[in-house]
C-alpha cells in the first residue's frame, strides 16, 4: 500500500496505519453481513450534543451508511434540525424539474443569525472597492459546503445529515468558535432529481447480506443513471451556464451570501483513493490569481491533517484542473472566493471490492464529513487572510479593467430580441451590469440599434467573469483539459457583438433608464377593420424570431396548415410594405379549424409568451416575390418525433435534444428505447443523437432503413450520422469505399494516434545491423500529454452556410459557430446541394485543436441533408444544443425538424 503526501514537509503516514484504518471500517469478504458504524465513529470523539436535536438515526431509523437516504428523508432531517436547534435555518431556494425542493441550511451563532442581512451586507462591500471599509477582524466568514452535484455520488448527501447535525447539536470550544466566526450554508443535495434515482437504485437491489462483487446488479446503475438531472444534463458544468432551475436558484443564493470558501463533494472510480485540491499546477486559468492557490494549499493542510488522523489515502496535485470556470469548484475562483473539489472513490452502493479491499458506503461518508469539517477548521483559521483576500480580489479588477485595451462590449440581434434578452438575462444572473444602447451606432462589423442592443461597461466589479465569457483565446500555457477549452458566450448565441475601443464614452451610450432585461413581449396587431370576429387574408411572421419554431408548433397542434414561404415576398400591411425572408411561416385564414375569435386568442398568446410578431395580411397578391398561393410556399406536416435513447447512447447528447424540443419548444417527443424499438409507422421523424449503434440489431437497422425510404426523415448527430451512412446511406460496396477514400473514420480512441514529434530512433550501431527497420520510440511519461493533445475536448470553430437551403433559414449571416468536443467526420455526399454546412478552410474561433485535427476539419462538411427514397436523412456533426447554452445552433435542429422533410434531391419541391 502507498501513502500519498500533500507536501514534503507533512509527516508520514505509515502504510500500516492506513492498512489498520481501511480493514476497521469495511466487511471482511467478497459478501458481507451489514456493519455500520455509529455516530461516534463519524464525527469527533468526546463531543458532547445537545440531546434536544435528533440524530439522523432517531429521524431516519437506521445509521447513515446502512442505506442511502432518499432526498425526501433527507429534507425531513434537515427540516427536524431546524425546528429543533436555534443555531440552524431552512430556506428552500427553489425547486427541481421534477419538483424537488431545493433547500439549504443556514448555520451559524443565534446571534449571527439575529444579523444575518447586516453581515450580508458586510459582505457586499468587499467586491465594492468605493465603499467605506469593512472592519475584517469582526467579520464572519461565509462558507457554502455543497455536496453530490451528481446524483450517484451519494457519499456526499449521506455525509451532510452527519455535518449538518455537528454543527446544530455539538458543544465544544471549537466547533462553537466555528459558529461565532463563520455562516455555513450547507447543501445537502445539489441534484435532487439524480439522488433520486439513485438511491431508489441502490437501495432496491441491497440485500440483507451485502454484496461486493463489481458485477452485482446494484453497482451497475441502469441507464441513464443518477449523474445527471432530469434532462440528463450534468449540473457540474452548469454554474457558468445557468440553463437549470437547479443552477439558478444556486446562483441566486450565491450572490446574496458571497462564500468566500464553497466545497464541491464528488465521487471518482472504486479504484481511487481521496482527492482535494489545489490540483494540476500548470493548468490554472489564467484569470484565477496565484494567491487563490496559495489559500487552496493552506485549506489543503487541513485536509491533509484530518485525513492523516483516521489514516486515509488521499492525492491532491493530479488528474484535476481548474481551467473551466463552469464547475462548483471553479466558479469562486472567478468571483474572489475559493472552491475547493473533494473526490471520493466511490462504493457506488454500500460495499465493493477493489484492489485495496472492500471500500464499503460508511467509509467514504466518513472521508467526506471529516473534510467538511477541515475546511470549517482551515477557514475560520484564515478567515481574515481569505476576507482580505476577496477585498484585493476586486480591487485588482478593476485595476485589470482600466488596463483592457478596450472600455467594455455591445451585443445585440435587432432582428432576434429574444435570443438577445437570453444573453442579457444570461449574463445578470452572474450580476454582471449590463445597459440598454442609448442611440444607434456602428462598431466594427456591425450596426447596433438603440433599444435593441445592451453595453456591458469593463468597468465593473465583475469584470474578471466579464473578460472569460468574452474572450476568444487560442493560446494556451497548457494544452490539457478536463473540460472545455473556451466557451465564448456571444459565439455560442451566433450574436453580433463587438468591443468599445479606448477613447469611447461607455457611460453616454448607456440608457440609465432600464438595466434589467425583460422577455420581449409584442403586442399583437389587431385584424384589419379591428374586429376579432373577422379575419383579414392570412397571417405571416418572420422566422428570424427564435421562439417562431415554438409558434409554429402551436399553430400545427391546432391544425391550421401553416405554410413555409422558400422565397422572398412583400406585401402591404397595415402601415406600409412588409417584406419576407424565405423561411417566413404564412398563415392562409380560409377553412381554418378554429373559429376567428379562438384563433386571435391563440395569435394573442404566440405574441406575448414567443414574443412572435404576427402580421395580418389583406391580399394573396403581392407587390414582390411569389405570391400566396405558390408552389414555393410549402404546407408543412406536424412532426411526430422519436428519439432514440437507452443503453449505448450517449446521455448528454440525448438529454440536450430532450430538453431543447421540451422544455425550450414545448415539442412533444416520445422516448424510444434502443433496445425495444417499436413499429416506426406512427413517427414521421427519428432523430439519432451521438452513440453507438451498432448494437442495434440487424432487424431494426433495416426497419430504420426501410423507413426512410418510405418517407420519414432520419435526423443524425455524430455517431449517429456514422452509423447512418453505413446502414441507411448503403450505394454499392464501391461507392462507399470510394466516399471512404477521402474522408476516413477518425473516431479512433486517442491511444491509436501517431505523436506529432519525430521518434527516438535506435542507430545501427546500437542494434548492430545496419538494415533493420528504425524503431519508434517515444518517451512513456509524455504519452498521456501527447494524447490529450490529440483530443478535441471543447472548441469552436466556424461554418459556412448555405443561406438559401431551408436548413439554414432564419439565418442572417452565413458565418456560424459551433462547438466541437469530438472527431467524427462526415462523409461527404455525391449531391452537390445537399450541404448545408461546410467548415471555413480556417475555422478555429476559439479554443484549442491540434494542427493535425485542425487540417482535417479545413473545408469538411459539418451539416448534410440528402433524400434517400422517398425519405430524407440530415446528418449533423456537432451538438445543436450544447449544454443547452448553445443557442445560436438551435435553429438548425428545428429547421430540420419542420423543414427537413420537405426537400428532395435537388433542394426544390
Amino acid at each position: 500500500m502507498v501513502a500519498f503526501f500533500l507536501r514534503p514537509r507533512r509527516r508520514c503516514v505509515f502504510a500500516v496505519a492506513c492498512l489498520l484504518a481501511w480493514i476497521s471500517w469495511s466487511p471482511g469478504g467478497a459478501e458481507a453481513q451489514s456493519v455500520t458504524p455509529g455516530i461516534e465513529d463519524y464525527l469527533p470523539s468526546g463531543t458532547a450534543y445537545d440531546v434536544k436535536v435528533p440524530t439522523p438515526e432517531k429521524v431516519l431509523g437506521w445509521q447513515v451508511g446502512e442505506r442511502h437516504v432518499r432526498h425526501d428523508q433527507l429534507v425531513t432531517y434537515m427540516r427536524r434540525l431546524a425546528a429543533t436547534s436555534p443555531r440552524v435555518r431552512l430556506d428552500v431556494i427553489g425547486h427541481s424539474h421534477e419538483h424537488r425542493e431545493l433547500v439549504q441550511l443556514v448555520i451559524s451563532s443565534p446571534q449571527n443569525l439575529e444579523r444575518l442581512d447586516d453581515i450580508l451586507a458586510a459582505q457586499q462591500t468587499l467586491r465594492r472597492p468605493s465603499d467605506p471599509p469593512t472592519d475584517l477582524s469582526q467579520l464572519p466568514i461565509v462558507v457554502n459546503l455543497g455536496y453530490s452535484v451528481h446524483g450517484n455520488e451519494a457519499s456526499g448527501s449521506n455525509a451532510s445529515l452527519l455535518v449538518a447535525y455537528y454543527l446544530a447539536a455539538a458543544y465544544g470550544e471549537e466547533v462553537e468558535s466555528w459558529l461565532d466566526q463563520a455562516v455555513i450554508v450547507l447543501d445537502p443535495s445539489l441534484n435532487p432529481d439524480g439522488m433520486a434515482r439513485f438511491a431508489q437504485w441502490v437501495n432496491m437491489h441491497r440485500g440483507r447480506v451485502l454484496v461486493a462483487d463489481p458485477q452485482h446488479r446494484e453497482h451497475r446503475e441502469a441507464w441513464p443513471n443518477g449523474r445527471t438531472n432530469h434532462y440528463w444534463f450534468d449540473l457540474n458544468r452548469d454554474w457558468l451556464l445557468g440553463q437549470h432551475p437547479e443552477t439558478q436558484a444556486r446562483l441566486a443564493r450565491f450572490h446574496q451570501f458571497q462564500p468566500t470558501v464553497l466545497t464541491d463533494f464528488h465521487e471518482m472510480g472504486t479504484q481511487s483513493t481521496y482527492f482535494f485540491q489545489p490540483g494540476i499546477p500548470s493548468r490554472r486559468n489564467p484569470l484565477t490569481p496565484e494567491r487563490n492557490v496559495e489559500l487552496t494549499q493552506d485549506i489543503a493542510d487541513f485536509h491533509a491533517q484530518a485525513l492523516d488522523d483516521i489514516g486515509s489515502l488521499y492525492y491532491a496535485e493530479e488528474s484535476f484542473d481548474d481551467f473551466y470556470y463552469g464547475k462548483g469548484s471553479t466558479y469562486p475562483d472567478i468571483q474572489g472566493a475559493i472552491g475547493i473539489l473533494f473526490e471520493q472513490a466511490s462504493a457506488r452502493g454500500h460495499v465493493q471490492e477493489t484492489k485495496r479491499g472492500p471500500l464499503t458506503f460508511a467509509f467514504a461518508i466518513r472521508n467526506q464529513v471529516r473534510t467538511s469539517l477541515s475546511t470549517l477548521r482551515g477557514a475560520v483559521n484564515k478567515r481574515q487572510e481569505l476576507l482580505q483576500y476577496r477585498r484585493d480580489f476586486y480591487r485588482q479588477s478593476l485595476d485589470l479593467a482600466g488596463q483592457d485595451a478596450h472600455r467594455g462590449w455591445v451585443f445585440g440581434d435587432a432582428e432576434d430580441p429574444a435570443r438577445t434578452f437570453h444573453m442579457a438575462e444570461l449574463l445578470r444572473r452572474h450580476r454582471i451590469e449590463v445597459h440598454l444602447l442609448s442611440r444607434d451606432m456602428t462598431l466594427g462589423a456591425y450596426s447596433f440599434k438603440a433599444g435593441k442592443a445592451w453595453v456591458v461597461a469593463n468597468e465593473q466589479p465583475q469584470y474578471r467573469l466579464l473578460h472569460t465569457l468574452f474572450e476568444q483565446r487560442v493560446d494556451f500555457p497548457d494544452n490539457t483539459f478536463y473540460d472545455v477549452s473556451t466557451w465564448t458566450l456571444p459565439l455560442a448565441f451566433d450574436m453580433p457583438y463587438a468591443a468599445v475601443p479606448a477613447g469611447f464614452d461607455v457611460q453616454s451610450m448607456i440608457d440609465e433608464t432600464s438595466s434589467e432585461p425583460s422577455f420581449p413581449s409584442v403586442k399583437p396587431e389587431l385584424p384589419i377593420g379591428g374586429d376579432d370576429t373577422t379575419l383579414p387574408y392570412a397571417y405571416a411572421f418572420s422566422w428570424r424570431d427564435f421562439y417562431a419554431p415554438r409558434a409554429l408548433g402551436r399553430l400545427l397542434r391546432n391544425n391550421l396548415h401553416p405554410n413555409v414561404a422558400t422565397r422572398s415576398f412583400t406585401v402591404e400591411g397595415p402601415d406600409g410594405d412588409l417584406t419576407f425572408e424565405a423561411g417566413a411561416i404564412v398563415l392562409p385564414t380560409a377553412r381554418l379549424a378554429l373559429e376567428p375569435r379562438k384563433l386571435h386568442q391563440l395569435l394573442a398568446r404566440i405574441a406575448r409568451q414567443d414574443g412572435v410578431r404576427i402580421h395580418p395580411i389583406k391580399s394573396g397578391q403581392v407587390s414582390h416575390g411569389v405570391d400566396l398561393g405558390s408552389p414555393s410556399m410549402w404546407v408543412l406536416e406536424a412532426p411526430r418525433i422519436g428519439l432514440v435513447v437507452g443503453r449505448h447512447v450517449d446521455t448528454y447528447a440525448a438529454g440536450e435534444i430532450w430538453h431543447l424540443l421540451d422544455q425550450r419548444f414545448e415539442l412533444p417527443v416520445t422516448l424510444l428505447e434502443i433496445e425495444d424499438l417499436p413499429a416506426l409507422k406512427r413517427y414521421n421523424q427519428l432523430i439519432m443523437v451521438d452513440g453507438d449503434y451498432d448494437t442495434l440489431s440487424e432487424r431494426d437497422s433495416r426497419a430504420i432503413a426501410t423507413w426512410v425510404k418510405r418517407g420519414g426523415t432520419l435526423i443524425t448527430i455524430r455517431r449517429g450520422a456514422s452509423w447512418a451512412e453505413d446502414n441507411v446511406l448503403v450505394a454499392t460496396a464501391e461507392d462507399s469505399e470510394k466516399q471512404r477514400g477521402s474522408q476516413p473514420d477518425i473516431e479512433s480512441r486517442a491511444g491509436t494516434l501517431r505523436a506529432e514529434p519525430p521518434p527516438i530512433s535506435a542507430s545501427p550501431d546500437e542494434t548492430g545491423a545496419s538494415d533493420v527497420e528504425p524503431v519508434e520510440r517515444l518517451p512513456y511519461g509524455d504519452a498521456e500529454k501527447r494524447r490529450a493533445e490529440q483530443l478535441i475536448s471543447g472548441t469552436i470553430f466556424a461554418v459556412d452556410l448555405d443561406l438559401t437551403h431551408p436548413l439554414a433559414y432564419g439565418y442572417g449571416d452565413r458565418q456560424l459557430p459551433v462547438f466541437r468536443n469530438h472527431r467524427v467526420l462526415l462523409r461527404p455526399s455525391n449531391d452537390p446541394y445537399a450541404t448545408v454546412a461546410a467548415y471555413l478552410s480556417s475555422p478555429l474561433l476559439s479554443g484549442f485543436v491540434s494542427d493535425d485535427n485542425l487540417a482535417r476539419l479545413r473545408q469538411a462538411p459539418a451539416v448534410i441533408a440528402e433524400r434517400h427514397g422517398k425519405g430524407v436523412v440530415i446528418r449533423i456533426a456537432d451538438d445543436p444544443n450544447f449544454r443547452a447554452y448553445w443557442y445560436g445552433t438551435n435553429r438548425l435542429m428545428l429547421n430540420a425538424i419542420f423543414f427537413g422533410p420537405e426537400l428532395n434531391g435537388n433542394g426544390r419541391r
